[in-house]
């Protein structure tokens, strides 16, 4: 039987990730998680294998044929780091990297799919809201994000590397924030734990107070669903290419007014909930992703619009699945 393995699987879109290829009716396919972590959810639905990338040796416990496709999720980022440990950075998103194509390249897998941040090109979305796929990267040297942000271009080098001189296919997935519900709602600061804003304006919505609405309202963001993502991971697992760069999201960008607006509607059932305009405090940032390729190559076709998936967020925290 074929197999596809999903490194690391037991990050927050790693969960969804094999939700979505085990409800896929996929015929001769085994759906492998692997993981440095564990979680209950993988280890119930799936065959689990706990391995760290960084060591070679480890390996050794991955199947060694028929293996048909490799994702590759796993990459330390600032959202889930505590302090401040750039090594990491290099060591696992260069590395690690390495070390999970050199394994495709042995084990003859025919391709490899590689998600990397969109930290490279954010920062052009101040001149020019639609980020496109061939944009140069131009970010701030001179600030935590910046060695993640080298480590992952370097990721890409290698992979393409790879392609050519051994003809693996390869595909890149540039990723934009991803929204999804999770039991894990907390994230990392310049290393100090917060609470993801998204959540806490829900939970905000849920209570029937007030949600506040930071600097300019019409600031506009591509709001990307996680099992849209999911959607474009399966595509480049089966589409007839040899490589692939591509953007990840909808194409649609939603205000920050109506994104609040839409908390409120979808999760106040007091009708208490009211919009708290603060212009005083900090944009949020803006960007639409240009997904031109991914449409037109993968025949991605996002299936949620933002209330959609706010509707759907809400059955998942009822659910409480992950």
């Amino acid at each position: 039987m074929k197999k596809i393995l999903i490194f690391g699987v037991c990050g927050n879109t790693g969960k969804y990730l094999l939700d979505y290829f085990l409800n896929s009716e996929l015929v001769d396919f085994e759906i492998i998680g692997i993981d440095m972590i564990t979680c209950d959810y993988v280890e119930k639905n799936a065959r689990f294998i706990q391995m760290n990338i960084n060591n070679k040796n480890e390996f050794d416990n991955l199947p060694s044929e028929d293996i048909f496709a490799v994702i590759d999720l796993i990459g330390p980022m600032p959202a889930r780091m505590e302090g401040y440990n750039p090594e990491e950075y290099v060591r696992t998103n260069i590395m690690g990297t390495f070390n999970v194509v050199q394994f495709c390249v042995e084990k003859k897998v025919d391709r490899f799919i590689y998600a990397k941040s969109f930290s490279d090109i954010l920062s052009r979305s101040e001149k020019d809201i639609t980020l496109t796929v061939d944009m140069s990267p131009s970010f701030d040297y001179g600030n935590q994000h910046s060695i993640y942000t080298v480590s992952q271009l370097a990721a890409v080098e290698l992979i393409k590397c790879i392609h050519s001189y051994y003809s693996l296919k390869t595909f890149i997935i540039r990723l934009p924030t991803i929204y999804l519900w999770s039991k894990n709602d907390k994230y990392f600061v310049k290393g100090k734990i917060a609470k993801k804003m998204y959540l806490h304006m829900i939970d905000c919505a849920i209570d029937g107070k007030d949600v506040e609405v930071w600097g300019d309202p019409e600031r506009s963001k591509d709001m990307l669903y996680v099992k849209d993502l999911c959607q474009m991971i399966y595509k480049a697992c089966f589409v007839n290419r040899n490589e692939g760069y591509y953007n990840a999201g909808t194409g649609v960008g939603t205000s920050l007014i109506n994104q609040v607006q839409g908390i409120i509607d979808v999760f106040d059932q007091s009708g208490k909930s009211k919009l708290n305009f603060c212009p005083e405090k900090p944009n949020a940032p803006q960007y639409i992703m240009d997904i031109k390729e991914s449409v037109d190559e993968l025949g991605y076709c996002p299936k949620y619009s933002y209330l959609d998936m706010l509707r759907d967020m809400k059955i998942e925290g009822e659910l409480n699945r992950f």
